[in-house]
């Protein structure tokens, strides 16, 4: 059975993480830079996912403001589809069954990247914090408290998951926040190289 339950939990990971690029690559679709949104690369690991492919040459005339945009994509689907699902899944009367497990984790799972985004990459700037910067830096503090109300939202949902699902939570949120920051910081790294 716990196979079972890391499996589910995957697909759900893998699904926030796909359509985080999804909305990054909504934004560079809206500005004529990718045919499809929906064609991003997440890899089956997860690390490096982009909202490739992208028209590199149409992409470098975005203005600032358009790149702001395309930045903050990923992490306004986050929070569309974290938020919402998650109230519903409190205020409803809790079945713990696969199904309440995969929309849970798939909601848990979304503020989290969200949190990981608006909260500690944005004091250890990296990713598509370094777009809010770059455009407007005093958005930076709005972001930061609304990644601290996302946490107590996160801890709310922990204290009211099952309790043989909790250990489990707090273990999974834990290596996806390492693993989030840590490859954040790497690929800022490599793309300020090239």
């Amino acid at each position: 059975m716990v196979l079972i339950y890391f499996l589910i939990g995957y697909i759900a990971l893998y699904s926030v993480i796909w359509l985080h690029e999804v909305g990054h690559g909504i934004m560079f679709a809206k500005y004529k830079c990718k045919e499809n949104p929906f064609k991003v690369h997440v890899p089956f690991y997860l690390f490096f996912s982009t909202p490739r492919p992208v028209d590199e040459d149409k992409a470098k005339t975005l203005s600032l403001k358009q790149i702001y945009n395309v930045g903050i994509g990923g992490i306004v689907v986050n929070l569309i589809f974290g938020i919402p699902i998650s109230i519903i899944l409190l205020l409803t009367d809790f079945q713990n069954t696969l199904l309440f497990y995969f929309l849970f984790s798939f909601a848990l799972f979304h503020l989290v990247e969200a949190a990981t985004y608006m909260v500690i990459s944005n004091i250890f700037l990296s990713s598509d914090m370094v777009l809010v910067q770059q455009y407007k830096p005093k958005l930076r503090i709005p972001f930061f408290i609304i990644g601290l109300l996302i946490v107590s939202l996160i801890i709310y949902m922990l204290i009211n998951c099952p309790e043989s699902w909790r250990l489990g939570y707090i273990i999974t949120i834990v290596i996806m926040t390492l693993c989030m920051v840590l490859g954040r910081v790497v690929f800022s790294r490599i793309n300020t190289a090239k």
